[in-house]
């Protein structure tokens, strides 16, 4: 990894901006640097506060919610391995998942202990990090297990949404939401619960799918589900430090399209909230629901994207209903962005192209994540 700062050279002002070079996107040494200087100084959703140990948390596997006291979860954030836990007083605490033996994991996949141990050579913590356990150490010298407790991380969340930061001078999650808790005051967050988890791989440099994300000036073309429903005349995007807000309002009806229509306009939330949150988190907050999209980079020209839903009373037919059809026409929405983020990391590989411009209508968003990215990639 680089260890001088790396210059993006996008002008401050859109006006005047070009968009980033393609290498960007190509290279794999810059990947090792958003590793170190973005990633690992930024607020990482990493799972929520819902279902009970009676529930689910008691199976082993991918689970990434707490509730009960002494259960935990395990999580990989961007290749560091991490273990969320509540402890037996309630105290919700995160950790690296990593033994400070030999570098095994403390704990796999999720369930409820009250102490973990470690699955390479037996080592045993509490759930406030203290190592209590140390099979066979006899003889070594100037040993002091109080020292060699699980290394913490640290941990705060927002509504349901538990986040991690392993820079312990970075600013307060809060500096990151702002406005977004204020923001999004007319949804109802109480009594959300999971419904649905699909995972995509895409073919393209993480910021690809993000760029796409903040902006809707494809939507008229590559989306015309969305396109029904939303007023596009309206939308726009406003950006803040951390974080922006893209408007995009329900259309009003016309006769005839009511059964074309997935959100037709009534009571409740009138618009649909896009929030994105620097560097890889989307809050969509619709009328009815809730969903995440937490964008992982695998390699430098390979993606994760991890789309989570979450309704309220989702056992009722009605709503269950619902969540079959959000989930259908997010799916719908995605496979479009999947196939535009693929092409384009095709043609930012070709020899013909190497930097654009920007809408200034429409690609505020862009030009501000870009702006970020400059700013923390300039830091050592």
């Amino acid at each position: 990894m680089t260890t001088q700062p790396i210059k993006l050279d996008v002008h401050e002002q859109i006006e005047s901006a070009h968009t980033l070079a393609s290498k960007f996107y190509t290279d794999p040494a810059i990947l090792d640097a958003e590793k170190a200087r973005i990633f690992r100084r930024t607020w990482q959703l990493v799972g929520t506060l819902n279902t009970p140990c009676g529930e689910s948390g008691g199976k082993s596997g991918t689970e990434r919610t707490i509730a009960d006291p002494e259960t935990f979860f395990t999580v990989d954030v961007v290749g560091e391995p991490v273990v969320v836990v509540r402890d037996k007083q309630s105290t919700l605490r995160a950790f690296s998942n990593v033994c400070r033996h030999r570098a095994g994991p403390i704990a796999q996949g999720s369930g409820c202990k009250n102490v973990l141990r470690c699955g390479y050579h037996g080592w045993t913590y509490t759930l406030d990090g203290r190592l209590i356990g140390t099979p066979d150490v006899e003889g070594v010298e100037f040993f002091d297990r109080s020292t060699m407790g699980m290394v913490p991380l640290r941990l705060e969340t927002w509504e349901q949404l538990i986040f991690v930061n392993f820079d312990q001078n970075a600013e307060p999650l809060s500096a990151f939401l702002g406005g977004i808790p204020e923001q999004a005051r007319g949804f109802r967050f109480d009594g959300l619960q999971p419904v649905e988890r699909r995972d995509y791989i895409i073919d393209c440099n993480w910021k690809v799918y993000v760029d796409n994300y903040l902006e809707g000036y494809h939507i008229p073309v590559a989306h015309p589900g969305l396109m029904r429903e939303i007023d596009y005349a309206q939308y726009r995007t406003d950006t803040y430090r951390y974080y922006s807000q893209q408007f995009a309002p329900i259309r009003a009806m016309k006769p005839g399209d009511a059964s074309e229509r997935f959100y037709p306009p009534g009571g409740g939330l009138q618009e649909a909230l896009y929030f994105w949150i620097f560097p890889n988190l989307m809050l969509n907050v619709y009328p009815d629901n809730l969903s995440t999209n937490l964008i992982v980079p695998l390699s430098h020209d390979k993606t994760l994207t991890i789309f989570e839903w979450f309704f309220h009373d989702p056992h009722s037919e009605e709503v269950r209903q619902r969540i079959q059809r959000a989930v259908a026409f997010s799916d719908e929405v995605q496979q479009e962005d999947i196939e535009l983020c693929r092409t384009v990391q095709r043609g930012l590989n070709s020899a013909t192209y190497d930097r654009g411009r920007y809408s200034v209508k429409r690609e505020n968003g862009v030009h501000h994540f870009h702006m970020l990215l400059s700013e923390f990639l300039a830091k050592l």
